[in-house]
């Protein structure tokens, strides 16, 4: 009896080609892995970036109609490197309101006190949060200027008002943080005019 030559992998092939094809899942499924990751976070730092610009248009807005307070206070009242305190009719109701930005960790927070029915600014102060994954913690936020673009400490010669956002959603790994960056004029407080 002939016995015929039965064409088949062995064994051995076949725990090689099940090994290479381990392998590639094992490769390919990480790089899918990564890759939404990546996605997500490029995502999140998309949202981020796009609110801390809305919420410059904002603070812009109200900054600019900087005004005395209800008992005529001058426009300015604190003026730190991550803490900014001013006077600003910013819901339009005919009464100033008392506005403070300041960094809270990774957030910069707004509070807003209404004037009160003693305008002293003693009510409760409604706080929001304006923009997240803040990342200044050594830079300032908000930097001060002189009406010759000179930077200044003393609250009276402020005319302008340098604020920087510094975002980052992972600050521990890469990509580089994202800056939004704008110039404010104090227009109630002009004197070149």
């Amino acid at each position: 009896m002939k016995i015929k030559n039965l064409k088949g992998f062995t064994l051995v092939e076949i725990l090689i080609v099940m090994a290479i094809l381990i392998s590639i899942m094992v490769i390919s499924s990480e790089y899918i892995v990564s890759g939404l990751k990546l996605s997500k976070f490029e995502s999140e730092q998309e949202t981020a970036v796009q609110i801390a610009r809305d919420a410059m248009k904002i603070v812009t807005k109200e900054i600019r109609k900087a005004s005395q307070s209800e008992l005529g206070d001058y426009t300015l009242s604190s003026t730190t490197s991550q803490d900014f305190t001013y006077f600003s009719d910013i819901n339009d109701d005919g009464k100033t309101e008392k506005i403070r930005y300041f960094l809270d960790n990774t957030k910069l927070v707004k509070a807003v006190t209404e004037s009160g029915a003693d305008n002293l600014y003693s009510g409760i102060v409604a706080t929001s949060t304006v923009a997240e994954y803040m990342n200044n913690q050594t830079e300032a936020v908000f930097k001060y200027y002189s009406a010759d673009y000179v930077e200044t400490s003393e609250i009276n010669k402020i005319k302008m008002i340098n604020i920087n956002l510094k975002i980052n959603v992972t600050p521990t790994i890469m990509p580089n943080d994202y800056y939004i960056e704008t110039d404010v004029n104090l227009r109630n407080l002009k004197d070149n005019l």
